[in-house]
């Protein structure tokens, strides 16, 4: 796993740690180029959706609540744009709603012709934008923008036989489940490590030492933010 040439990031004097920078834009520029199973437009548009179901509000100021799907409204997705409606209408959901998710939620996004293994792809993208995005909108910096993306098809390589232990296909690998959610798209869990790494720890560290010069927090600080993330976003892992 390695990080390419530092992309663009972040124009700001706030004192962002150089890795972290690198990180968010290393991933940005994956956005753009093809992906395991969806074309480099189709991941980019990926990313739009997201921004679009985190800034569409209702007329009463809300986010679109989780049973009304964004294909549904009149206006809202474009039925000729470059993604299934059925893969908007998920985007949205998991951006919003993530704690409503259900396995007969996600079979129905199945059955409406997503493949499961490229629906684990977008819910890589998914989370990777939220997670660059929502770095931005917290410290009020403009998002990372999108690069143009480059032509090419989805490259299919790479993808470990699967097997299917939960919901989505996984690769068979004895390790957490939190390793193993995107692992029937390797280039969707580097990509996961790769955020990990300059977020969290990096994963050789973690039963490691609890202090460490990378965070200005130590590590039980960190623990206890990411317990209290998890539960406001309900992780039920």
């Amino acid at each position: 796993m390695s990080i390419a040439a530092p992309q663009r990031t972040y124009d700001t004097e706030l004192p962002i740690r150089g890795d972290l920078a690198d990180a968010h834009g290393e991933i940005a520029a994956r956005w753009a180029r093809p992906g395991t199973w969806w074309t480099a437009a189709q991941r980019a548009e990926i990313v739009r959706q997201v921004r679009a179901a985190r800034d569409h509000r209702t007329d009463n100021g809300d986010a679109l609540p989780p049973w009304v799907q964004p294909s549904s409204v009149d206006g809202l997705v474009d039925p000729d744009g470059p993604l299934p409606t059925a893969a908007v209408d998920a985007i949205w959901r998991i951006t919003n709603h993530p704690g409503t998710l259900t396995q007969d939620w996600y079979q129905s996004i199945i059955d409406r012709g997503v493949d499961s293994v490229a629906y684990v792809e977008l819910v890589g993208v998914v989370a990777q934008a939220n997670c660059v995005d929502r770095f931005a909108d917290a410290l009020e910096l403009p998002r990372i923008d999108l690069d143009e993306p480059s032509d090419g098809p989805p490259t299919t390589e790479g993808a470990p036989a699967a097997v299917k232990y939960h919901w989505v296909p996984t690769a068979d690998l004895k390790m957490p489940n939190v390793i193993k959610a995107l692992s029937a798209v390797p280039a969707e869990n580097e990509s996961l490590f790769i955020l990990s790494d300059a977020q969290y720890v990096p994963m050789e560290r973690v039963r490691g030492e609890l202090i460490n010069d990378q965070n200005s927090l130590n590590r039980p600080q960190i623990e206890l933010l990411a317990a209290r993330t998890s539960k406001l976003n309900e992780c039920f892992y």
